[in-house]
């Protein structure tokens, strides 16, 4: 099992844009979810030797930032669910995009998924967790 925390806000994997050079058209991700997909594989290179093989469980826990109507001054702020954009599967995506050929060799090896989405709790920083294993029968 392997664990490990990407800092900063969470990003969502966006749609591909189209574009047409010279008559070809030429489909690319939009550079705010590739720059995403890349932080997460260069925090998961420095934790995973080599991919996993056989079936995956992968537990993904994001802590969006805290929106300032939901900032209290005197009461307890724990982290609370969110059923607000960014979505929860656009997310996933971002992050299995970019553990593939690193934690695993194919995306199609997960065989379990628990995702959650969440505003932080009090002032404490956006991040990402994630915890993958090797499932066994």
């Amino acid at each position: 099992m392997v664990s490990f925390t990407i800092k900063g806000a969470p990003t969502a994997k966006e749609r591909p844009r189209f574009t047409s050079i010279n008559g070809k058209v030429r489909a690319y991700t939009p550079k705010k979810s590739a720059t995403y997909a890349n932080l997460v594989k260069l925090e998961a290179q420095k934790h995973i030797t080599k991919p996993i093989g056989g079936p995956v469980g992968l537990y993904i826990h994001f802590y969006l930032p805290r929106p300032k109507r939901l900032i209290w001054k005197t009461k307890n702020m724990p982290a609370i669910y969110t059923d607000k954009r960014p979505d929860i599967d656009n997310l996933a995506k971002s992050v299995i995009d970019g553990l593939n050929n690193i934690a695993f060799r194919d995306d199609g090896q997960i065989a379990m998924l628990h995702i959650q989405k969440r505003y932080c709790e009090g002032y404490s920083q956006s991040r990402t967790s994630i915890k993958i294993e090797r499932l066994k029968d």
